[in-house]
């Protein structure tokens, strides 16, 4: 097996040197024979990660992304074959929400030792067409509040919630309500909504946990439609979310389950769409998105001892 480290040096708490300590991991190592990359610009990792598939197209490889949920996101969006891929995550950006779903969560895939000893488990992908995403996809407010967070990455320095803090405070003073027309497993399912969020994680923005009990193996996302009845109700509606109040919200939510999700907008109307935290532009003229979930794509590695949390294994037996 081939190990390959891919590293967003730009990622998380800007005093924390992740290319150091991972080079230094890497020379202590040397029967790895690993090659190290750092990525140079926003989506070079879908580039890197392409070429390096293609170069070792012939035998398995072992990706381990190190970053935040955005750089775990363009990477796997560059993986053409998904059957020779192993992906390890070493958790240091903002927010590393997949791992939410785990017992113990960031803290045992801060070991790299245990991560090149891990076994992979194999996870449900969302393919929205553009690419593929790992713990959820949005469009609507969270899509504008994740369009602002990246600029105001820098104050990560003082905490990990305050970029997100600071972009749903700027956004809510422009609430970004529209009728979307959508169809969840051919069902229609339009609405007039504020927010559409697919879920295969429990938990996005850092600390939005809706549901705990969202499985990523069961090949079903769940399926989050929120609309707020005004300007002066979204920052309680927003809290509601994150702290899984969704009793308090009434009949301005609506929680599905389902495989297949194609949701569009008046044309007139931008479409904020996030996968991650990833911005993606839908184009000008488009203005719909087909979100499918691809069961047990992906092959993500666990280190040892770690498993799916109780409600989450839960979720996977009631199927």
């Amino acid at each position: 097996m081939k190990h390959i480290f891919i590293i967003n040096p730009r990622a998380g708490k800007e005093k924390e040197n992740i290319s150091v300590h991972v080079r230094s991991y890497i020379a202590s190592h040397p029967e790895l024979g690993a090659l190290v990359f750092n990525t140079e610009y926003c989506g070079h990792e879908t580039v890197l990660v392409g070429r390096l598939c293609h170069i070792f197209e012939d035998e398995t490889i072992r990706l381990y992304i190190c970053g935040g949920s955005g750089t775990l996101c363009r990477a796997i969006c560059g993986i053409p074959n998904f059957a020779l891929v192993e992906v390890a995550f070493y958790p240091c950006g903002i927010t590393n929400d997949i791992l939410k779903v785990f017992e113990g969560e960031e803290t045992p895939f801060k070991d790299l030792s245990a991560l090149v000893s891990g076994t992979p488990m194999y996870l449900d992908l969302l393919d929205f067409g553009k690419g593929k995403a790992l713990n959820f996809c949005s469009s609507g407010y969270a899509g504008k509040v994740a369009s602002d967070v990246n600029s105001l990455a820098r104050w990560s320095i003082v905490g990990t919630r305050l970029p997100y803090f600071v972009s749903i405070m700027r956004n809510s003073f422009s609430l970004l309500s529209s009728h979307y027309m959508m169809t969840a497993d051919g069902v229609d399912v339009s609405g007039h909504e504020t927010m559409v969020t697919a879920l295969n994680g429990t938990t996005f923005g850092g600390s939005f946990t809706p549901m705990r009990s969202v499985c990523p193996v069961n090949g079903k996302m769940k399926l989050l439609m929120y609309d707020s009845p005004s300007f002066f109700s979204i920052l309680p509606g927003a809290r509601a979310i994150e702290k899984g109040e969704l009793f308090k919200l009434g009949k301005n939510i609506r929680v599905l389950e389902c495989t297949e999700l194609t949701m569009g907008m008046p044309e007139n109307r931008k479409m904020y769409f996030t996968a991650d935290g990833e911005m993606f532009e839908m184009g000008d003229k488009q203005n719909s998105v087909t979100i499918r979930v691809l069961p047990a794509s992906l092959k993500f590695v666990l280190p040892s001892g770690v498993a799916l949390k109780t409600q989450c294994r839960e979720a996977e037996e009631g199927e």
